[in-house]
């Protein structure tokens, strides 16, 4: 290995990744080793021909931060798995509000209806009102007239009788003097 340059060592943040849920827990089985001895690894890079040191770390110390990470991920997975039951529960209950809620708005809407279909028939029933009062004053007075006309009808009915009875007597008095003046002429 050829002799290079040391510079200030890098490492890049490792992702926090969570593995997708199982649908059976899966059970992690220990392996034990004997306690090896540390071991230094070094990631390099080369540029032109240098190589650089990107960076050192001991491998006792990674693998108890891989532990650590590993036992985080799964007590993960086992709140995740507690918490599935409780998502469907709170699906459900999002499912009855939203329908709650649909109920209530129909309701609204309907008693709206009811209130808007309240005042038109009273509004029609002021309308009503007013057209049957004005009728009625109208009927009344064409009751009035009617009795008026029929009043003059009469008199002129008796008017009409009475000269009638009037050209009758005229008649029969004219017949009479035309009867003398016949037998006077005869």
């Amino acid at each position: 290995m050829s002799e290079g340059v040391v510079g200030r060592s890098v490492r890049p943040p490792s992702p926090q990744v969570m593995p997708p849920a199982a649908e059976e827990e899966d059970e992690v089985e220990e392996i034990e080793r004997e306690e090896s001895r540390p071991q230094a690894v070094r990631i390099l890079r080369k540029r032109g021909d240098e190589v650089v040191v990107v960076e050192e770390e001991d491998t006792t110390r990674e693998v108890r931060r891989l532990e650590s990470t590993l036992s985080t991920a799964m007590k993960q997975i086992k709140l995740i798995k507690r918490m599935e039951p409780l998502a469907e529960e709170n699906a459900k209950l999002k499912e009855a509000l939203q329908l709650m809620e649909k109920n209530i708005q129909r309701a609204q809407r309907e008693r709206d209806l009811a209130e808007s279909n309240a005042r038109d028939l009273e509004y029609q029933k002021g309308a009503l009102s007013e057209q049957l009062a004005i009728m009625s004053e109208q009927l009344r007075r064409n009751s009035k007239q009617l009795e008026r006309s029929s009043e003059q009808l009469r008199s002129v009915f008796e008017q009409k009788k009475a000269l009638m009875s009037l050209t009758i007597v005229t008649f029969v008095e004219q017949d009479a003097e035309l009867g003398q003046l016949h037998q006077v002429v005869s």
